[in-house]
């Protein structure tokens, strides 16, 4: 099915379509949701979110970029507002926590991957890294997901991110220092040289 017969048949809401877009799309929308959130669950979830916003705002299509980059354009930005929903909740708990001064435990979503399987020295590289990430100012931390993550060229960023190609370029140029500057110190072995 090629995308314009896709397009059509899910403002149809014809159910070939419906499943075809699922089908091709939802392990790429989990993916880059996953890089974004850090759990399994919330991407899952945000992907059905992702999946309606698109059979809803299917007739705002333009065509302006191809329909794979509108995909990942709504599925970064659902993932910037879950991230920006999670943070301001985890302020009101810490604020709550402050004012009502219990004893249980701040829930700490630190938004890295679950590592579990990885042995204990890997998992705590895997945890600087996806902090070091996290920490990273939020339009540099979107080029570097999706060039180094999801395997975009910087064209198809700039289409996603709607920036020039040097803009992107220099996003990811500015992402890479800030992650060498942050990371040179947690990796020994790369701060002698």
């Amino acid at each position: 099915m090629t995308d314009q017969e896709l397009i059509e048949g899910i403002k149809r809401h014809d159910r070939t379509a419906i499943c075809e877009l699922v089908n091709t799309y939802q392990k790429k929308v989990i993916k880059t949701a996953y890089y974004f959130l850090g759990n399994m669950e919330d991407a899952e979830d945000l992907s059905q979110e992702t999946f309606l916003e698109i059979m809803e705002s299917i007739g705002t299509f333009r065509k302006e970029a191809s329909f794979s980059t509108w995909v990942y354009r709504i599925t970064v930005n659902k993932s910037l507002n879950k991230v920006r929903k999670n943070k301001r909740e985890a302020m009101i708990l810490r604020l709550e926590s402050l004012f009502h001064s219990s004893e249980e435990k701040e829930n700490n979503h630190s938004g890295i991957p679950s590592t579990d399987c990885l042995p204990y020295e890997e998992q705590e590289k895997c945890a600087i890294l996806y902090k070091a990430i996290g920490s990273l100012p939020e339009k540099q931390r979107i080029a570097f997901i999706l060039h180094k993550f999801e395997e975009r060229s910087y064209k198809e960023i700039s289409e996603i991110m709607v920036m020039s190609l040097s803009s992107i370029e220099s996003l990811i140029h500015r992402a890479k220092m800030n992650l060498q500057k942050r990371l040179i110190c947690h990796f020994s072995e790369y701060s002698k040289t």
